[in-house]
């Protein structure tokens, strides 16, 4: 039997024990998404963290003007959420959007610190992953500062090239900040990648 999504993310990170992986998992409830459905808007707070086990998400913000921008993309295998919000029960600035029809891993604030405090395993993973998310939000940061949409795609092609079939232009389109149009030019550019 193949193993669970959830405990080969677990696994890949920490040393997760199989003998520990149920009682984690009672914890988590499955819930499904619509494709476009909003999971969450910008001042909600946040009642669940999620594990994606099918289908794909975008987190994005809105403008003054009203314009989209968005932030990351997840797919299956990784969390997504808004974790300022989860844990301070304050309200986000962020939205999370199903780009697909989603089946996801839900637990409460509740839930989740009673996971942290009786699954040691299970926090010791929280630890080593924050820092790794730490880093890789860092990079994107820099990489919305300091580089142009010509070159976020080109890295786009490089590390996830499957999403630009996966997803309509539109949603590659605000990932970059940019228009459809400009997006076309940019392609255009970079046909030979």
């Amino acid at each position: 039997m193949e193993k669970h999504l959830l405990l080969k993310e677990l696994q890949s990170k920490h040393d997760f024990p199989e003998a520990d992986f149920q009682q984690l998992l009672n914890l988590f409830e499955e819930r499904r998404y619509k494709k476009n459905e909003i999971i969450f808007r910008s001042g909600e707070i946040v009642k669940y963290t999620f594990f994606i086990l099918q289908g794909c998400f975008r987190q994005f913000y809105i403008n003054a003007e009203g314009t989209e921008r968005t932030i990351y993309i997840m797919e299956e295998g990784r969390w997504t959420g808004e974790m300022s919000s989860f844990m301070n029960e304050t309200p986000t600035n962020m939205n999370l959007q199903a780009l697909e029809d989603c089946t996801v891993l839900a637990i409460t604030k509740t839930k989740w610190e009673y996971a942290i405090r009786n699954i040691p395993e299970y926090s010791l993973y929280h630890i080593k992953n924050h820092y790794r998310m730490i880093a890789w939000l860092k990079e994107q940061l820099g990489r919305a500062v300091t580089e142009k949409p010509d070159e976020v795609y080109r890295q786009l092609i490089k590390e996830s090239p499957h999403l630009l079939q996966r997803l309509p232009q539109y949603e590659i389109a605000k990932y970059l900040g940019v228009t459809p149009e400009t997006l076309s030019r940019i392609r255009k550019r970079n046909t030979r990648l």
